[in-house]
């Protein structure tokens, strides 16, 4: 479908027709509202599953009224990970009149690593490589492990849902996959 699409009902009838258990919406833009709106005007939501990714805060009420019917996936939700380091980063995000978002964890996580590698390699980047390789530590989201075949970083998934409270969608948390549950492939790095 383009992204100037603005008519959405045969992409929702198919969908519809298609009757499955899950339907994993990927879109980006400002139509996204009008999408899931066409989806709830089919009745794709009274028998199917609709999940796609929750992005910053400030795209929630793009949504609109569908908001509440949608399962989302998502790296971070601050109110989730229970754990001191995350305790600490909203804490200190608090005091300065702010909230965490989504990408807010993640350079929390750069500055943890780069501790790490710098304690650890004595400045030789060599030595700073071979630190983070297989690392786990506990961050914000969680534990979280530097796999050391690809050095791809494994970090928990959240299952959310958006609620309304006092006409403030929140998020609130069904689930977590552990890092080792969203795991991407192995890929050989090149070198």
């Amino acid at each position: 479908m383009p992204l100037t699409a603005t008519d959405f009902t045969p992409f929702a009838q198919q969908a519809k027709n298609a009757n499955p258990d899950l339907l994993f919406v990927a879109w980006a833009g400002t139509t996204g509202g009008a999408m899931f709106k066409t989806l709830d005007q089919q009745g794709v939501y009274a028998g199917t599953q609709v999940v796609t990714g929750l992005a910053e805060r400030a795209t929630w009420a793009a949504f609109g009224a569908e908001a509440t019917k949608i399962h989302f996936l998502s790296h971070y939700v601050f109110t989730a990970p229970k754990n001191k380091v995350n305790n600490w980063l909203v804490q200190q995000m608090r005091k300065r009149g702010q909230t965490p978002d989504l990408f807010t964890p993640d350079g929390f996580v750069e500055a943890q690593m780069l501790v790490h590698a710098l304690k650890k390699g004595d400045y030789n980047v060599d030595k700073m490589i071979g630190a983070l390789e297989g690392w786990k530590f506990l961050a914000p989201k969680g534990f979280q492990a530097i796999r050391p075949q690809d050095h791809a970083m494994l970090q928990p998934m959240f299952r959310v849902a958006l609620v309304n409270k006092n006409g403030h969608l929140v998020a609130n948390v069904l689930g977590t996959a552990s890092p080792y549950d969203t795991a991407p492939p192995i890929v050989a790095m090149k070198g």
